[in-house]
């Protein structure tokens, strides 16, 4: 008597399904005239997907894939409890000319923001007083405020009423930000 087959190897429903490109779908075929266990998965595939329907299906609204896929990263690619922002799905905005920001969290219960900063080279911050605690990480170039001059890894915490002449940049940088969310 055979053993059951135990469905496993994505390639096996994907070549069920005809969803192999041209070249996967040759070197597939191939394993398969050596590979009886390969043979059974698709032959198992196959004998679950015949009954379903054929023809005459209405495609999906364009975009549905990406949807699911979206869904699927945001609900099952995080730990519980905790909030994951992709890089690719940032939305940065422009603060001043060649200034970005993209925020990544608020957190209201503390009334603060989490910004990632980036100054294009030989960009300048206006000077600003501060209301609130502002922490500021430089994670990659060199950022001055006066005669401060901070590199990448350095930390400078910016305590209430303290005040900060203008701030630039030489060669650009990328700085993570911590500030109140009163602060404009």
């Amino acid at each position: 008597m055979s053993e059951p087959v135990t469905p496993g190897a994505n390639d096996a429903v994907e070549y069920a399904l005809g969803l192999l490109g041209e070249d996967d779908r040759r070197a597939f075929a191939q394993r398969l005239k050596s590979d009886e266990a390969l043979r059974a998965q698709v032959e198992y595939w196959e004998g679950m997907l015949s009954d379903l329907p054929v023809g005459g299906a209405e495609a999906p609204p364009s975009g549905t894939f990406e949807k699911i896929l979206d869904r699927i990263e945001g609900e099952g690619a995080g730990l519980p409890g905790t909030l994951t922002t992709r890089a690719g799905k940032a939305t940065w905005f422009e603060i001043a000319p060649g200034i970005t920001g993209r925020l990544l969290h608020v957190d209201r219960t503390l009334n603060q923001q989490h910004l990632l900063i980036r100054m294009a080279a030989g960009a300048t911050y206006q000077p600003h007083a501060h209301h609130a605690d502002e922490q500021t990480l430089v994670i990659e170039g060199d950022l001055s405020f006066g005669g401060l001059d901070l590199k990448a890894g350095d930390f400078h915490a910016a305590t209430l009423s303290s005040s900060h002449p203008p701030g630039r940049t030489v060669n650009g940088c990328l700085v993570h930000v911590v500030m109140s969310l009163d602060q404009h």
